[in-house]
């Protein structure tokens, strides 16, 4: 085999390995606590769009690719998170003024921000 042969074999396979190996390295994850005028909200339903730089709107519901609930703290956590941009849409319902509440938040997940934490905020339609 020549050094040419040799040389262009190596560095396929070095690009096979680091796609394989890289790709399981990079651990990306989303926490938010849901809020309406600082007044924890439980229970929201929280729907995502993978790599929308656009805003999506709320319907059709078909659109979305994953779907989480905040827990009796308002609070949702997602791990593996693809890298890119996306739109987060929350809905629920706000016990105590009897109304539906809606909000929404784009981010983008890079290697530079791999974990977001932070408050999606609600309110009236």
């Amino acid at each position: 085999m020549s050094r040419k042969s040799t040389l262009l074999l190596v560095l396929l396979t070095l690009n096979i390995l680091g796609c394989t190996i890289g790709g399981n390295d990079v651990r990306t994850h989303v926490c938010f606590q849901t809020k309406h005028h600082e007044e924890v909200i439980p229970n929201i339903t929280i729907y995502v769009k993978y790599g929308a730089t656009e805003y999506p709107g709320y319907e059709p519901e078909s659109q979305f690719h994953d779907v989480w609930t905040s827990d009796e703290n308002g609070r949702v956590c997602m791990s593996d998170v693809p890298l890119g941009s996306h739109w987060f849409m929350a809905i629920g319902y706000d016990e105590k003024i009897r109304e539906q509440v809606i909000g929404n938040m784009p981010l983008r997940l890079d290697l530079n921000n791999l974990t977001i934490d932070t408050i999606l905020y609600v309110g009236e339609e």
